[in-house]
């Protein structure tokens, strides 16, 4: 009979160690737990229902992630990276078990597929017009008296600001139109959870193979494979930002040359696919843009020469995706971005957690915060690190600066980091949770919690950032470098 030794190599020698043994029972032990916590907490209450339960049962389920995170580096690679995917899936699998816990998104996205199937361009009417009456049916527009939906103002629906265009980009409403197409109205929610469940196996399928490509050990994908948060927000919730995390890893990967290898893609021709991957992420959420300094900053052929190709295809993408819709609706095409921005308070002082945390008067705390991506960015552009280093140090940086309630935005941060191999970066991920909660169910110290979990990721963050620099020297920056800092 044959044995299998599943004691992983040893860093730097590829010796087996000697505990690997007991870290099957305990990676395994732990993705059991997490598989579980998942399955209860879709069947469980939504957040309005299960209120601060919900943030416990998060909070073990993460305890759950960081133990299976841990043993997973003690098994060898060749077995490590198959169960650290099995065990996603069955994480995803579990996530569909009930409805979306957390937000309400996928209400819209069906309703903007709904209109785009009836011959209606989806930002040219709001959700509430009368010209789209006809398209009402009970799931999203409740027909019960009283309305089972009391806290939405307005009409009865679940649809989130039905007075107001949409805000999507389009190629989230051409997502929204393909999945609708093929589902239908009576499928409900779950075509959105599924379509999130492939979206993000193939994130983190992407997620190994770009590490392994990069020379880092694929095992890290660990950290967002493993992680609730994707599951609950791509997933459950059904947020197309799996779709966007998706285009920008993939951009990222493209720009990245393969270290062991010349790679199959032409210098000349990798700055411009990366670009064209960029700008598709551009139009299903707008954040993707940062990869364009982050990619031109790291690409050998020379910084302007990278960053004119890169930001070409990146504007050219995004300019030929939304000129049908403008055609068609004109600045409706805008959207209710504007107004989005406002109702956040990111026109005044209330939305910059960590500036008020450090006591800076309010007309300064947004000045400062830009100042602050500013600053990263000029760091990114003068130290040059790789693409995805690039990238989440801006992504980090714009969501510490502006703290927004919404936790589901920084899962991007969190593949990026995972990519990076940087998970100090996790951290602002994590802040992100007790702030919301807080704000849903209104509790009275919600901006100091906001303030304190911000401020302490950002600590974090700095902290190890600048030890791991001063270990990396002043020079610029090569991954091996990098690596063996960290």
């Amino acid at each position: 009979m044959t044995t299998v030794d599943v004691r992983p190599e040893a860093p730097g020698t590829g010796a087996p160690s000697r505990d690997g043994k007991a870290a099957v029972p305990v990676f395994v032990a732990a993705s059991v737990a997490g598989v579980l916590l998942s399955v209860h907490v879709a069947r469980g209450g939504a957040l309005l229902e299960a209120r601060w339960w919900l943030l416990t049962e998060l909070a073990l389920w993460a305890l759950a992630w960081l133990t299976a995170l841990l043993a997973v580096f003690r098994l060898p690679r060749r077995i490590a990276v198959p169960l650290v995917f099995a065990a996603a899936m069955a994480l995803r699998l579990g996530a569909v078990a009930g409805p979306p816990l957390t937000s309400d998104d996928l209400f819209r996205y069906s309703w903007d597929g709904r209109v785009q199937a009836a011959g209606v361009d989806p930002y040219a009417y709001t959700p509430a017009s009368p010209h789209l009456a006809t398209l009402r049916e009970p799931w999203l527009w409740p027909e019960e008296r009283p309305c089972p939906l009391a806290y939405r103002p307005g009409p009865c629906t679940r649809i989130n600001r039905p007075s107001v265009h949409t805000i999507y980009p389009p190629a989230a409403e051409a997502w929204f139109a393909a999945i609708y197409r093929v589902t239908g109205i009576a499928a409900r929610y779950k075509p959105w959870q599924v379509a999130g469940l492939l979206t993000d196996g193939l994130t983190v399928a992407l997620l190994a193979t770009a590490l392994r490509r990069s020379g880092r050990d694929p095992r890290w994908a660990a950290l967002y494979a493993l992680c609730p948060a994707p599951v609950l927000e791509i997933v459950n919730n059904g947020h197309v930002d799996g779709l966007a995390i998706l285009l920008s890893l993939a951009a990222l990967t493209v720009a990245s040359p393969p270290v062991d290898r010349p790679g199959r893609i032409s210098p000349s021709r990798r700055p411009v696919l990366a670009g064209t991957l960029v700008g598709l992420a551009v139009l299903v959420k707008l954040f993707p843009a940062l990869l364009v300094l982050a990619i031109a900053a790291a690409e050998r052929g020379g910084r302007r020469r990278g960053l004119l190709r890169t930001a070409g295809a990146a504007v050219a993408v995004s300019a030929a995706g939304y000129l049908p819709h403008v055609v068609a609706v004109g600045g409706k095409v805008v959207g209710f971005l504007p107004g989005y921005l406002r109702e956040e308070h990111y026109d005044g002082a209330g939305r910059y957690l960590v500036a008020a945390a450090l006591h800076i008067p309010g007309a300064f705390a947004g000045p400062l915060s830009v100042l602050a991506l500013l600053g990263a960015a000029a760091w990114v552009w003068i130290r040059r690190p790789p693409a995805p280093l690039g990238a989440t140090v801006l992504m980090g940086t714009l969501l510490a600066a502006t703290s927004p309630v919404q936790p589901w935005y920084a899962v991007t941060l969190l593949a990026f980091a995972t990519l990076a191999v940087t998970p100090q970066w996790a951290a602002v991920l994590a802040a992100g949770y007790p702030y919301f909660f807080a704000v849903i169910l209104l509790q009275p110290h919600r901006v100091g919690i906001g303030e304190s979990a911000y401020t302490a990721a950002a600590a974090l963050v700095a902290m190890t950032g600048w030890g791991a620099f001063r270990r990396f020297g002043r020079r610029r920056f090569r991954a091996e470098r990098w690596d063996h800092a960290l």
